[in-house]
């Protein structure tokens, strides 16, 4: 026990310093973040056995999404509100797709990430301690970028799930993080999640979460306490949808998630370089 209690020495010490220094106070958080996930991922990988067992793996994804939602929000202050959180219940499953901006969305995951919902990953990540063995008894998709049997595979699977499991699938249609300085916006969307949708005739429900600017920049090297806000709104179906309509309808959701971004943003707080 020796060793927890000057772990919570040294962290009072960067506590008292970080009120002086912003980069101490950043390193201190990206700790407390790091110790989140790994708290999270034991929780996902002890609970694994008997959703295998239950038949539920796919639920290690929400265990693991709530454990370090509740954790981050204690260690890091960042509480979550949801505007349409009823409309996920409605459209299952369903391929969600969300804007990507930094390593905290994982905050906005473990909040809302639904039951019986997988993930569509980077195939590198599987091979993570913890984050990447848990990801795996969970069920999650891995996919090699630039590999186009690897992504024949992954729709493949991705459909079989939807269809026979009820399971749903988590996108990040911008294919990477989204940094802007002159404001919230999004990069332009990759077609994956609508083909998905289109061949497992499942609805598409899109999730907006507001600009992190004023609680993360990595940049500046900046982290602060507050309130993350959440915006879902109304599915699009994929009954009676040509395949060449995908584009369109790709287009079409990305504007209107570009206008909730938009709404729900705070205004930017100045950061001084």
């Amino acid at each position: 026990m020796h060793w927890l209690v000057w772990a919570l020495l040294i962290d009072c010490c960067l506590a008292l310093c970080s009120r002086l220094s912003r980069s101490i106070n950043y390193g201190r958080r990206l700790v407390h973040f790091a110790l989140c996930a790994v708290v999270a991922s034991t929780a996902g990988i002890l609970a694994s056995p008997f959703l295998w067992a239950v038949g539920q793996q796919a639920s290690g994804n929400w265990i693991v999404g709530r454990t370090f939602y509740y954790t981050t929000r204690a260690l890091l202050g960042i509480s979550i509100e949801i505007d349409g959180e009823e409309l996920l219940a409605k459209a299952r499953p369903c391929v969600l797709v969300g804007n990507h901006q930094t390593m905290f969305d994982l905050i906005m995951l473990g909040r809302i990430f639904p039951q019986q919902t997988v993930i569509l990953a980077k195939k590198a990540l599987s091979y993570y301690p913890l984050v990447g063995w848990f990801m795996r008894l969970s069920g999650d998709i891995f996919i090699s970028r630039g590999s186009k049997q690897s992504s024949s595979d992954m729709f493949k699977r991705a459909s079989q799930d939807l269809q026979s499991k009820n399971v749903s699938v988590w996108f990040f249609p911008e294919g990477t993080r989204g940094r802007f300085e002159h404001g919230p916006d999004l990069l332009p969307f990759k077609l994956g999640a609508f083909q998905l949708a289109y061949h497992a005739k499942v609805p598409i429900v899109p999730v907006v979460v507001m600009d992190f600017h004023n609680l993360y920049n990595k940049r500046r090297l900046w982290s602060a306490p507050g309130t993350l806000k959440i915006k879902i709104l109304e599915p699009v179906s994929m009954d009676n949808v040509r395949e060449e309509d995908l584009k369109l309808i790709m287009n079409q959701t990305r504007d209107r998630m570009l206008a909730g971004l938009r709404e729900i943003s705070p205004p930017r707080i100045s950061i001084d370089a």
